[in-house]
């Protein structure tokens, strides 16, 4: 039964290339028609659509990606993972607790208002109140005061030393007019970066519009429309067609060869750290017992899943960071296919066949997009060999993530992108960070987990915090907390004429402050 559900989703998979292949091959040998260029926007496909561009409440990867074009925070992470001065011209550090800010003099936000040290507290202020649910609440905390010192100067006291503070405050700045509860329209919320949001029609299209007043280098393009185009057929003749000028991290891995071979592409990637993984509701009578977390990984076999449906452009993960990462724990074993193993363990924890042969059966919840829902059939069929039956659940991006947010759920499979700092541990897996305080999804909880991630906090010797941070991971792997999967390749189809866009970190959309069409 397994064999024959996963062949029919191969059989899915190589139809769908096939259908590309003749749509991209149509009209025999000609050659493609060039594209009509317009030279102030650019146009990007989106597989799914944020559910708000509101800076305070954004945690979605879909709007993370795009705040960074509209809004800036008192210092900024650059590519190397490296804390930098972003609205804030530099800073003091007099003691462990103590830090005074310079802001940089002349920014404005995008309705022309001048960015002040006023805005920064108001803001602060805000975000780290608990009744307001903002997700940075739990970062930000530890502050015990912000005092405004001068127009450009703020002095923020904490009530104890925090290893990550810096990283906190990349929490993006508003005007103080709105840090209230009720200005939730996005479209009404000014940021200092260099583009403006001028529209924003959910689950259909993102207008952003240059901001004039940038205090930077104006951008080079008047204009970027992302397109809402949930469906990778659509999202790949809209490509073609010259409807969109890049997609990133969106084209299916089977049809890559086909862009990579048309003269009016150009293909962009590298080794990625999106981290996929498969989450459990951990107070579920079934998702809540070890044995079967454990027997899920076994059960799954990622190389092949990489190999015939990613076509090689991803690694296998042992845990949310990727080796090259300085918190990596390297003792971390990748995680194996073992089956046999799997049934075993079922067997042990009372799980076993019943006539038909399933030991039990769970609801796995995933997104609309073509290839999750194609990923998760095979996982599907493969769970089936030792006896676990999954219910495939599809919904709207929206409905999906409020549905994981509020714990409604006891499967589920979804990517953490862009990790710069560990801190992301507590945000994930500390008891008190459940939501909206935090990641912590599956309702973890673990006193000696909560006590090394509140050490790392206070641990400012990074070679010690490396070494909480491994032994972190040893347990959370050990708990099965989360199924690793695998670390995706980033990838960009871009039109060739589209010059200066390059892959970011966590896939932000952060270099289109440079892009441009070529004028020759």
């Amino acid at each position: 039964m397994g064999h024959r559900r996963q062949t029919t989703t191969w059989l899915t998979v190589i139809a769908s290339a096939i259908v590309l292949y003749l749509a991209v091959t149509a009209g025999g040998s000609r050659r493609p028609a060039a594209f009509a260029i317009n030279p102030r926007r650019v146009v990007v496909g989106l597989e799914g659509s944020p559910t708000t561009l509101d800076p305070r409440y954004t945690t979605d990867a879909y709007g993370a990606r795009i705040l960074p074009l509209l809004y800036d925070g008192l210092v900024a992470v650059d590519e190397h993972g490296a804390v930098v001065p972003n609205l804030a011209a530099g800073w003091e550090n007099p003691g462990p607790r103590r830090y005074r800010f310079h802001l940089r003099p002349g920014v404005r936000f995008s309705d022309g208002r001048p960015c002040r040290a006023a805005d920064v507290k108001a803001t602060l202020d805000f975000l780290r109140q608990p009744a307001n649910g903002c997700p940075a609440q739990g970062r930000l905390q530890v502050i015990s005061e912000i005092t405004v010192v001068d127009p450009l100067t703020v002095d923020i006291t904490l009530r104890r030393p925090f290893a990550s503070f810096l990283y906190a405050l990349t929490a993006y700045i508003v005007p103080a007019a709105c840090c209230r509860p009720d200005a939730a329209d996005p479209a009404t919320i000014p940021g200092t970066g260099a583009f403006k949001l001028v529209r924003f029609h959910r689950g259909s299209e993102i207008v952003l519009e240059r901001h004039p007043g940038y205090r930077g280098r104006p951008a080079r393009l008047e204009r970027i429309v992302f397109k809402i185009i949930r469906d990778d057929t659509s999202r790949i003749l809209a490509l073609r067609k010259g409807a969109v000028d890049l997609v990133q991290n969106a084209i299916p891995a089977y049809a890559l060869q086909f862009f990579a071979r048309d003269g009016r592409f150009r293909l962009l990637s590298r080794p990625g750290s999106g981290y996929k993984y498969l989450g459990y509701n951990l107070e579920d009578p079934l998702t809540g017992r070890l044995a079967l977390r454990r027997a899920i990984s076994l059960a799954i076999d990622r190389q092949q899943i990489i190999r015939y449906t990613l076509h090689g452009r991803a690694r296998p993960a042992a845990g949310l960071l990727p080796p090259e990462h300085w918190a990596a724990n390297p003792r971390l074993p990748l995680p194996r296919h073992d089956p046999q193993a799997a049934v075993r363990l079922l067997d042990e924890a009372g799980l076993r066949p019943g006539p038909d042969g399933v030991r039990c059966r769970l609801s796995f919840k995933t997104s609309t997009n073509q290839e999750s829902y194609e990923i998760a059939q095979i996982i599907k069929a493969q769970l089936a060999r030792v006896g676990i039956e999954l219910q495939i659940r599809r919904f709207e991006w929206g409905t999906f993530f409020a549905d994981i947010k509020n714990g409604n759920f006891q499967l589920y499979s979804l990517k953490w992108v862009g990790i710069e700092d560990p801190d992301i541990f507590y945000y994930l897996f500390h008891s008190t960070s459940v939501p909206p305080r935090g990641a912590n999804r599956g309702r973890f909880r673990d006193p000696e987990v909560d006590r090394l991630l509140e050490q790392s906090r206070l641990t400012l010797n990074r070679e010690r915090r490396r070494q909480l941070f491994c032994r972190l991971q040893e347990i959370i792997a050990a708990r099965e907390v989360y199924t690793s999967l695998w670390f995706r390749d980033d990838t960009v189809v871009v039109k060739k004429g589209l010059l200066g866009f390059r892959i970011c970190p966590g896939g932000a959309y952060t270099s289109l402050r440079e892009a441009r069409w070529d004028a020759t």
